[in-house]
């Protein structure tokens, strides 16, 4: 049980010793160098070896910037295509909405008219109720009103 935890905790502690060993000065250039990802270290060699990839690199790096454009182009014109279909679907979504207010603004007034105009019958109906039941039979025999009439 307890060489497993010792093994781990060696495991644990290896590449933290490893992390805070200092380098040795006299590995470090003497003039700094600007910083190059591809170039590990300042001698004569590693120095050769860059000079002559550099080229290829830089053509690589130019290719890869016109390769990343291209696609960048595309990305953006299929995004203004996206948001000009948007916009146009936006404006007919808003035109279908004015012409849904309108429509129901109209159905609005003619439920009110259809509501008034029932309200007037049904107040001549009571009157007309009114004067049959105080013995006037031609209010009797009068047909009831159309709310229609009244429209």
């Amino acid at each position: 049980m307890f060489r497993p935890l010792i093994l781990g905790a060696l495991l644990v502690a290896a590449p933290v010793a490893a992390q805070t060993q200092t380098a040795n000065p006299a590995d470090q250039p003497s003039t700094p160098l600007p910083y190059d990802p591809g170039h590990d270290s300042n001698s004569a060699r590693s120095n050769a070896i860059a000079a002559q990839t550099a080229p290829g690199v830089a053509a690589a790096n130019q290719q890869s910037a016109v390769q990343a454009q291209v696609q960048a182009d595309a990305a953006t014109a299929v995004n203004l295509a996206n948001s000009a279909e948007y916009q146009a679907d936006l404006r007919r979504y808003r035109a279908s909405m004015r012409m849904n207010r309108r429509i129901a603004a109209a159905d609005a007034a003619l439920q009110a008219d259809r509501e008034r105009a029932y309200a007037m019958a049904m107040a001549d109906w009571r009157a007309q109720v009114a004067a049959c039941k105080r013995g006037h039979t031609r209010a009797c025999n009068m047909p009831s009103p159309d709310p229609q009439n009244y429209m």
